[in-house]
């Protein structure tokens, strides 16, 4: 696959420690964009776009704190090969703009991530979340360095009011970027809305997953209303 909802969970697993895997596998092509990549002001647009939506910590709530590192600007995509490996690279043709920012709760200390990309159309949007989906299919576990997840999964997706199209995949993490055992289940929803896609990750401690589904559906909420808002200005 290439990047969307796998992109947010290497970028989590890179905040924590871990390193890049060339992986060894190229990333989907892309549909010829109608809006030229090379175009300086539709880019300014896309990246003024980008960082208005995507969430700070004080989005996410009283708990929350800056990540160390925060941001990624521009954001990288990830792709996953065919043993289910995966990697990071630079982000496909057709990308505009893709920020991506986390945030770590000062309770838990566990990392959430939102991430925003802009494309030159909305087929490579479709193309981008599509891509994401084969590789919850293909890849039930999947590793990233020492990173590990297992049960990996499509789950029903909400219905968020303002989305075109959105997805979800559910999962466990079950080792860290040091390799020591871990059991934290995460939900990471993808949205898109024309040619903007946005996503959200979030992990929990065993005790609390009750509240997982729902607290990530809030921060999918909250940036599209920051989209919406964004986009009509």
């Amino acid at each position: 696959m290439v990047v969307a909802l796998g992109l947010a969970v290497a970028l989590v697993a890179m905040l924590q420690g871990g390193g890049d895997d060339d992986g060894g596998s190229a990333a989907s092509t892309s549909p010829s964009p109608s809006v030229a990549v090379d175009d300086e002001a539709a880019r300014a647009r896309a990246h003024t776009l980008a960082v208005a939506v995507a969430l700070r910590p004080e989005d996410w709530g009283p708990a929350y704190k800056r990540s160390d590192p925060y941001e990624q600007d521009p954001a990288s995509e990830y792709e996953v090969s065919k043993d289910c490996k995966g990697f990071t690279q630079a982000a496909r043709s057709g990308t505009l703009a893709a920020v991506a920012r986390s945030v770590i709760n000062n309770q838990t200390q566990l990392i959430g991530t939102t991430d925003v990309r802009v494309f030159a159309d909305v087929a490579t949007a479709e193309s981008f979340m599509d891509d994401s989906q084969e590789t919850t299919r293909r890849c039930p576990t999947q590793q990233f360095d020492k990173v590990r997840w297992a049960d990996v999964r499509q789950a029903t997706a909400p219905d968020v009011a303002g989305l075109e199209q959105v997805t979800t995949e559910e999962g466990t993490q079950t080792a860290d970027a040091t390799g020591a055992k871990t059991d934290l289940p995460y939900v990471l929803h993808t949205g898109r809305q024309g040619a903007t896609v946005v996503s959200v990750i979030a992990y929990e401690t065993r005790a609390n997953a009750a509240t997982l589904t729902r607290s990530s559906t809030d921060v999918l909420q909250k940036l599209q209303q920051r989209l919406g808002a964004a986009t009509q200005q």
